[in-house]
């Protein structure tokens, strides 16, 4: 096996088994995530998206979807640090709301853009991957259930990367040198 390979299956092993034994600390860390993200996305929209049609009306809309990205990205990342464990809890519902929100704003500046020549299919994919953090994020959130679903996740990565790493340990078993023969020499030779 090569190393590489190796490496891999052993991360994906590895992070599979942190995840079934630290199902909290995951969910935790994907709030964080979500909310570095929702900074980034704020100031994207408030730098980029913004000035991409000249209308006060669109300009409007995406500066308020950008700073209500960046307040919600900053609590998002820094209450849970300071209030620790219950916050943790609320901030994932304040996401899904964010989320939400988010999605049916941009779906809204993405129809003030209908009468432009401006390209939307980016803008839609985007607030459809909103849509879609908000319902990852809702089916992890329940206490219990969330913790159910991450451990399975857990799980599901520790045996794929057993599985990969058996996979290829036993193919290389199989594997036979062969001697590379040159056709022309051996052609030659049976002329003779």
């Amino acid at each position: 096996m090569k190393n590489s390979n190796l490496v891999i299956c052993g991360g994906i092993s590895l992070l599979g088994l942190l995840i079934l034994i630290f199902p909290a600390f995951w969910i935790n860390l994907v709030v964080f995530v979500v909310g570095l993200g929702a900074i980034a996305y704020g100031l994207y929209n408030l730098v980029i998206t913004r000035r991409i049609f000249q209308d006060s009306m669109y300009e409007t809309v995406i500066l308020v979807k950008a700073v209500f990205s960046i307040v919600i990205g900053a609590i998002s990342v820094i209450l849970p640090l300071v209030v620790a464990d219950a916050m943790w809890k609320t901030m994932i519902y304040v996401l899904i709301v964010y989320l939400l929100l988010a999605a049916i704003i941009g779906f809204y500046s993405v129809s003030l853009l209908k009468a432009t020549e401006i390209d939307r299919k980016r803008f839609v994919f985007e607030n459809l991957s909103l849509l879609l953090l908000a319902v990852a994020l809702i089916i992890i959130s329940p206490e219990r259930l969330g913790i159910f679903i991450v451990r399975l996740i857990g799980l599901a990565a520790f045996v794929i990367g057993i599985f990969m790493i058996t996979i290829n340990y036993f193919s290389e078993k199989n594997v036979i040198d062969a001697e590379v023969v040159d056709v022309s020499e051996a052609d030659e030779g049976s002329e003779e």
